[in-house]
């Protein structure tokens, strides 16, 4: 990302949003795709990604997929790529809200809704705009506060109700929800926004800043929209500060948008470590469903047994009012066994979390999560004959194992399970292409290390040949293979600014020749 003259800092734009006058928030927030990325919503970027293979399929092009893409200049890599896909690959509204409906499935609000939460429990601020389809704003709600009801307006006609001046957090869904048929996606669908949200945007404007956060400004409707607005004086006189993660391209629309007065850009983390800085500038506690779990529980199940005499004798009322009072008086509190093994291993007690791991695995064993937090206090640990047993049985999916049998030095295994899931999956939609080539670029090391370096060399100019080194972290897998350390490290840093890899550099098999390097050494230390 370019420097910007109107760039302000976070430290700057959180002062501006804690200098409030008694309980009035000086910014209403607009939230995009990026607030929900560590929910486990797939983001825009994974659905392009999945329709271009696709269509890639259906064309039977001979071509490989980078040179077919290249071909398409009506789509490939337009600002409004999403949008012209999602029309392209689904007919009709209803088809594409189930669609969105899958891309919630399974989500869950993460660290920064439990902040959002709070700070809508403490009117930081009382109204979030969303371009986003999820309902995670207001089921942290309900999960993360003590009786915190939002109102919460997911169409056009429920908007024009919603007071400026209630008392109540107020969430806006400017391109509706998924439980509607009603939701924004194609480039004409997002062309415009109705009239009862353009109104309501408008007053909003006219008593609050605005802070953006996770949105890249790429969809018409409301970049218009705030275009207008800003023209009038009168609007977000207390600014548009628009946080961007550091390391993002910033879209022709919003470069234009950032040229106006009022409109400052912020770089930060990302949402959830934005929310959790400004959560600790702020000195609030954290809410009591999240601070004190059981004892919310055992008083949300005391609400069942603190009920009428009629209640407690009627023969199957009472019977389960004697069941919940029971378990409460009976309950002893312990931390779940995944929880203690995950902590133990965060600060590096790896042999004594990997008991407590093996009993979370006997109680869960198709949990991946558990099995994948086993197999990494493994590795640190050094227990590699422990993880070589475990990994072929487990519930891991194969790059997981591929990545954990070369950690454990079984480079033959590592090959031959490399080579069946990049023939698997080869013309599969349901792998990550980023997947493939971590396998193929695991797959390399193996051959390295086995002194098969014409096959090396072979898995290395497939990835270059093919486009599957866009990302510098996979870039800087290739380099380092390759002994071109300049590239390397140009592209780790790259990779570490955008956080794209984690801090722990020095791990990975694929910088293994370089871990005594002066140079290398510096950079994982600095990093």
């Amino acid at each position: 990302m370019n420097q910007q003259s109107n760039e302000k800092t976070v430290a700057h734009l959180i002062r501006l949003v804690l200098n409030r006058n008694g309980d009035i928030p000086n910014f209403s927030l607009l939230l995009g795709a990026g607030a929900s990325a560590n929910s486990d919503v797939q983001t825009a970027i994974d659905m392009i990604q999945e329709w271009r293979n696709l269509l890639y399929e259906e064309s039977k092009s001979e071509e490989d997929l980078l040179s077919w893409l290249k071909t398409q200049r009506d789509w490939y890599k337009h600002e409004d790529e999403y949008s012209i896909l999602f029309e392209t690959i689904y007919d009709q509204p209803s088809q594409r809200r189930v669609r969105v409906e899958e891309c919630v499935k399974g989500s869950h609000p993460s660290w920064g809704y439990v902040y959002l939460t709070n700070f809508l429990a403490n009117r930081l601020f009382d109204v979030v705009f969303t371009t986003n389809f999820d309902d995670l704003i207001n089921e942290a709600c309900y999960l993360y506060s003590d009786g915190l009801r939002p109102i919460v307006a997911a169409h056009d006609s429920a908007i024009q109700g919603i007071r400026v001046t209630s008392g109540r957090p107020k969430i806006i869904k400017l391109h509706g929800d998924f439980l509607y048929d009603n939701i924004k996606n194609t480039l004409a669908e997002l062309e415009t926004l109705e009239a009862n949200t353009k109104r309501k945007l408008n007053q909003f404007a006219q008593e609050y800043g605005l802070v953006v956060v996770g949105y890249s400004g790429r969809d018409r409707s409301v970049m218009d929209t705030l275009e207008v607005l800003l023209r009038d004086e009168e609007n977000y006189k207390q600014g548009v500060y628009w946080c961007l993660k550091r390391g993002s391209e910033i879209s022709e629309r919003l470069r234009s948008l950032l040229r106006k007065d009022r409109v400052y850009l912020v770089e930060i983390d990302g949402f959830d470590e934005f929310m959790a800085e400004l959560h600790a500038k702020a000195k609030l506690t954290l809410p009591k469903p999240i601070a004190r779990p059981f004892e919310m529980a055992r008083e949300r199940a005391r609400l069942f047994v603190d009920v009428s005499d009629e209640f407690r004798h009627h023969p199957v009322i009472g019977s389960h009012i004697r069941e919940v009072l029971g378990s409460i008086n009976s309950q002893r509190i312990k931390v779940p066994l995944p929880i203690e093994a995950a902590s133990l291993s965060s600060i590096g007690r790896y042999e004594e979390s990997i008991p407590i791991w093996k009993e979370a695995i006997e109680e869960a064993p198709e949990d991946v999560n558990i099995a994948h937090g086993y197999a990494d206090a493994l590795v640190s640990a050094g227990s590699m004959k422990e993880l070589t047993e475990f990994i072929p049985n487990s519930p891991l999916p194969d790059h997981d194992k591929i990545y954990f049998l070369l950690a454990a030095e079984q480079n033959q295994q590592v090959i031959d399970m490399a080579t069946e899931f990049l023939t698997e999956t080869a013309t599969s939609n349901g792998i990550r292409s980023d997947f493939r080539a971590v396998a193929r670029i695991n797959r390399a090391i193996a051959y390295k290390r086995l002194g098969q370096i014409s096959e090396m060399a072979a898995d290395l100019d497939f990835l270059e040949m093919n486009g599957s080194t866009d990302e510098p972290y996979l870039r800087a897998g290739v380099a380092a293979l390759r002994k071109n350390k300049p590239e390397m490290f140009d592209a780790i840093k790259e990779s570490l600014h955008k956080s794209l890899l984690p801090r722990n550099l020095r791990e990975f098999p694929v910088f293994e020749d370089y871990r005594e390097d002066l140079d290398f050494k510096e950079l994982y230390e600095e990093s």
